[in-house]
C-alpha cells in the first residue's frame, strides 16, 4: 500500500519476510541432533549374533556392509519423528492367532509385531532383538510407536515446547500493531521491487521501542530485547541513510505542500508531484521493457578515481592525477565494458564520450534481427546530451552500422531520477576498491575493475576521434535541453534524420525529422579523424601532487618506489599550463549541467 509521497504501510498485505535470518542454533538443539545421530558409524559395538532358528527370519543373511547402508539411510536426519516414522513403515501390527488362558491378572497381549527391513527392494523380517540393535533404539520406544500403530495417531512430538508466549500474547499482539502502523519507503536505489520497507534514518529499534512503551498502558510494555526479537524476526524493516541526490523538484514541491495553507494549494502541489513522479517512472519502466527486434544499452562516466590512492592524511588536502572510467553495459547490468584513460591523456567532454561510445558500438556484434538500438543515459549536458554525441550516433548509423539497423534511439531520464544500471556496476566497483586502502599504479586499477567487467584503455584498445571536427559540417539540434528523446534513422532512400521529442510515451505531430546537414555538406564527406592523445596539467596540481609524493615516499620518490616511476615518466613529459584560474574548465572538458524545465506535466 502506497500514499500519495510514495510511503509504505509496514503491515500491509505484501509478505515481506523477516528482518533476519531465522537459526536454530541452541545447545539444546545441537544436543537433541547429537542424541538422534549415529554414534556408532562402523558398527564397531555391534556384535549381535542370533541364535534363533525361526525359518521365517534372514536375520543371519545379513551382511555388514547391507546394515551399513541401512543405518546411514536411517540416521541421514537426526530428528526422531522422522526417525519414528521410519520405524514405523518397519513395523507390521497383527492379532494375536491363539491366546493362552490366564489365571492370573496379567496383562493381555491385544497384538503382536512382526519386524521388516529392506534390502536392495526386498522385504525381509527380522527378530525384534536385531531390529533393536540395528536401529540403536529402546524397548520403550518400539512400544510407543506400536501404541500410535495401533490407535492409529500420528507420530508427532509432544515433549517440551512453548509454555510461556499464550501468556504474553496480548503484548506481542500490541507491538506487532505497533509496528505495522509505521510508515517507510521502498530503496530509491533497489535494482526491483524490494520487499524491505526503509523507516527515516532518525528512527532506530531504541528510539522505537521508547516511543511503544510511552504510548502503551503500563501492563502492555515490553523490555528491549521482546521488542527488538519481534521487529528482527516478524518484519522486514531497515532503516534508511540520509539521500545526497534527491530530486530538487521534489524537495522543493514537498517543502511547499507542507507550507501550503490552503486545501486548493495544496491539493494541486500533491498533484503536480504525483504527475512529476509518474513520469519519472516512465524512464525506468521504458529501460526495463524488452521489446522485439530492438538492444539496449546505458552507459555512464564513473566518480573519478585518484592516483596515487593512499590514506595518508596529505591526500585529503592534495590535488591528485585523476583516472576517468567510462561504461557502457546492457539494461540487465551484464557484460560491461570500461572504458579508462588518465588525465594527462584526454578530459572528460563530449570527445571522450562520444570516442568511447563509438569503439563501443563498432566492436558490438549485433545480431541480424535487429533495428532498432537504445541507448539510456543521464542528462550531463557537457557529456551525453549535447550534438556531438548525437552527431557521432548520426555517423556511426551511416557509416559503420550494420544494415539491418535502421532505428536510434537516445533516452533519458528526469533530473533527480537518474539511478542508471551504470550506477550499479560503479556500486561493485566501489565495493571492491573500498577493501583496498592503497593504489599507485593504474595497472593495480585495471586488475581491480576486471573483476567486474572487459578493461579498454585509451591508446592501445580505442582512439580519440575529432566529433568536433566532422560536426562543422552539422547543425546543432534545437531543443535539446528539454528533449527526452532523441531519434536518429535512416532516411527511405539515402541519409539520416534526427527529431526530439519531450515525452516519453508520445510523439509531437507537429515535429519533423531533419538532415541536421549543413549547406552544401554531405555525409559520406565527413570523416572521423584520430585525435593525438596528450593533455597539460596545471601548474598547481603538479606543484600538490610533488608534494603529496614527497610526503608518501620521501624526496627520492622517483626512484625509491618503483611503483611510482610511471607517474615521474608522465610529469617530465607533461607540460605546465600556468593559468589557475579555478573559475575555468580544464582543457577537454565541459559543465556537466541538466537544464530541463521541471514544469511539463505531461508523461
Amino acid at each position: 500500500m502506497q500514499d500519495l509521497d510514495g510511503e509504505h504501510i509496514v503491515g500491509d498485505a505484501v509478505d515481506r519476510g523477516s528482518r533476519k535470518r531465522q537459526k536454530n542454533t541452541t545447545s539444546r538443539e545441537r544436543k537433541k541432533q547429537i542424541r538422534y545421530s549415529d554414534l556408532d558409524i562402523n558398527l564397531d559395538n555391534f556384535d549381535l549374533v542370533c541364535q534363533h532358528k525361526n525359518s521365517n527370519l534372514d536375520c543371519n543373511e545379513l551382511s555388514k556392509e547391507a546394515m551399513l547402508k541401512i543405518r546411514q539411510k536411517f540416521f541421514m536426519r537426526p530428528d526422531k519423528i522422522t526417525q519414528d516414522n521410519i520405524l514405523a513403515s518397519y513395523m507390521e501390527i497383527q492379532e494375536p492367532k491363539r491366546k493362552r488362558s490366564r489365571t492370573g491378572n496379567g496383562k493381555l497381549h491385544n497384538f503382536s509385531v512382526n519386524y521388516f527391513i529392506f534390502i536392495e527392494g526386498s522385504k525381509r523380517q527380522v527378530c525384534q532383538k536385531l531390529f533393536r540393535a540395528l536401529f540403536s533404539v529402546s524397548q520403550r520406544r518400539i512400544n510407543t510407536i506400536c501404541q500410535k500403530i495401533k490407535t492409529g495417531s500420528s507420530i508427532t512430538e509432544k515433549r517440551g515446547g512453548d509454555r510461556k508466549s499464550h501468556k504474553f500474547i496480548s503484548k506481542f499482539n500490541e507491538v506487532k500493531s505497533f509496528i505495522s502502523k509505521l510508515k517507510g519507503k521502498e530503496s530509491h536505489y533497489s535494482r526491483s521491487k524490494s520487499r524491505r520497507i526503509y523507516l527515516p534514518p532518525e528512527y532506530s529499534i531504541a528510539k522505537l521501542w521508547n516511543i511503544y512503551n510511552k504510548e502503551v498502558t503500563d501492563d502492555k510494555r515490553v523490555n528491549y530485547k521482546y521488542f527488538s526479537r519481534i521487529f528482527n524476526n516478524h518484519f522486514n524493516i531497515g532503516f534508511g541513510s540520509p539521500a545526497t541526490d534527491v530530486c530538487n523538484f521534489c524537495v522543493r514541491t514537498a517543502t511547499q505542500i507542507s507550507n501550503a495553507r490552503s486545501i486548493i494549494d495544496k491539493s494541486q502541489l500533491q498533484t503536480q508531484l504525483k504527475v512529476h513522479k509518474v513520469r519519472a517512472s516512465q524512464f525506468h519502466k521504458i529501460m526495463k521493457e524488452e521489446q522485439p527486434n530492438t538492444v539496449s544499452f546505458c552507459f555512464d562516466l564513473q566518480q573519478v578515481q585518484v592516483l596515487p590512492k593512499v590514506p595518508i592524511q596529505d591526500a585529503f588536502y592534495a590535488q591528485q592525477l585523476s583516472f576517468y572510467f567510462f561504461c557502457v553495459t546492457a539494461t540487465n547490468c551484464k557484460n560491461p565494458v570500461f572504458y579508462s584513460w588518465m588525465e594527462s591523456q584526454a578530459g572528460r567532454g563530449a570527445t571522450e564520450i562520444s570516442s568511447a561510445l563509438l569503439d563501443f558500438l563498432q566492436k558490438t556484434n549485433f545480431a541480424p534481427d535487429i533495428h532498432t538500438l537504445r541507448l539510456f543515459s543521464d542528462g550531463c549536458g557537457g557529456q551525453n546530451k549535447n550534438s556531438f554525441v548525437i552527431h557521432m550516433l548520426m555517423l556511426w548509423l551511416y557509416h559503420f552500422a550494420p544494415g539491418t539497423i535502421k532505428k536510434i534511439e537516445l533516452i533519458f531520464p528526469v533530473r533527480g531520477h537518474s539511478y542508471l544500471p551504470a550506477d550499479r556496476i560503479f556500486g561493485r566497483v566501489e565495493k571492491i576498491l573500498r577493501r583496498h586502502a592503497v593504489i599507485k599504479t593504474p595497472e593495480k586499477y585495471w586488475e581491480l575493475y576486471h573483476q567486474v567487467g572487459e578493461i579498454r584503455k585509451l591508446g592501445s584498445d580505442w582512439s580519440l576521434v575529432n566529433i568536433k571536427g566532422a560536426s562543422l559540417s552539422l547543425k546543432k539540434l534545437q531543443g535539446i535541453s528539454s528533449s527526452k528523446r532523441i531519434i536518429i534513422k535512416r532516411g527511405k532512400t539515402s541519409g539520416v534524420a534526427v527529431k526530439s521529442e519531450v515525452l516519453y510515451r508520445t510523439d509531437d505531430p507537429t515535429k519533423k525529422y531533419q538532415t541536421l546537414l549543413k549547406p552544401k555538406k554531405r555525409l559520406d564527406r565527413i570523416e572521423l579523424c584520430e585525435v593525438p592523445l596528450g593533455r597539460e596539467i596545471k601548474q598547481k596540481k603538479v606543484v600538490s601532487l610533488k608534494k603529496l609524493l614527497v610526503a608518501l615516499s620521501g624526496a627520492q620518490w622517483y626512484s625509491t618506489d618503483p611503483e611510482l616511476k610511471w607517474l615521474a615518466e608522465i610529469l617530465e613529459r607533461t607540460g605546465i599550463n600556468y593559468n589557475d584560474g579555478d573559475d575555468q574548465y580544464e582543457n577537454g572538458e565541459e559543465a556537466c549541467e541538466c537544464v530541463e524545465n521541471d514544469e511539463n506535466y505531461f508523461i
